[in-house]
């Protein structure tokens, strides 16, 4: 139901002005799409629920992948405009708990987006990721970003 709202708010921004019969047409337009993609799609109520309950989780997980990217870019230009910089550059293999797919390839991703780290090789869970400095006890299984994507696989999340 939220979908046939969404598709009514979309004739009205797409038609520029509010009228009885904009309206009027747009309730019967959005109605019918929604009637298909429920006939024809086998589209439910219940996928949407889930489906918008996603989309506040991934928002949520962008917000803190941007956190993380501004920390990063934080410790990268303390490394490159420190006169006499000390650090620890590495190539680390871990094995990270993820078990969908998608859920590893946002993952390695995002480990690439976030500056001082790159991805370089993920099958069957096992990162290897090349670190500009990398401390002691560092580890990816402990990072928020993983927590986040391990509760978006949790059976309530699907």
């Amino acid at each position: 139901m939220v979908t046939a709202v969404f598709l009514f708010l979309l004739w009205i921004i797409l038609n520029g002005r509010v009228t009885l019969e904009i309206c009027l047409f747009g309730i019967v337009i959005a109605g019918a799409i929604y009637g298909f993609a429920v006939y024809a799609l086998g589209y439910r109520l219940q996928n949407e629920m889930r489906l918008w309950k996603r989309l506040g989780m991934y928002a949520f997980y962008a917000l803190a992948l941007i956190v993380e990217i501004f920390k990063a870019n934080f410790s990268v230009m303390r490394i490159i405009l420190t006169p006499h910089p000390v650090y620890h550059p590495a190539i680390v293999k871990m094995r990270i708990p993820l078990k969908k797919q998608i859920s590893r390839l946002l993952l390695a991703n995002s480990i690439t987006l976030t500056p001082g780290t790159v991805t370089v090789e993920e099958k069957d869970g096992l990162f290897t990721v090349l670190y500009l400095d990398h401390a002691p006890g560092d580890s990816l299984d402990d990072w928020y970003l993983v927590r986040i994507l391990q509760k978006l696989e949790e059976p309530k999340w699907n």
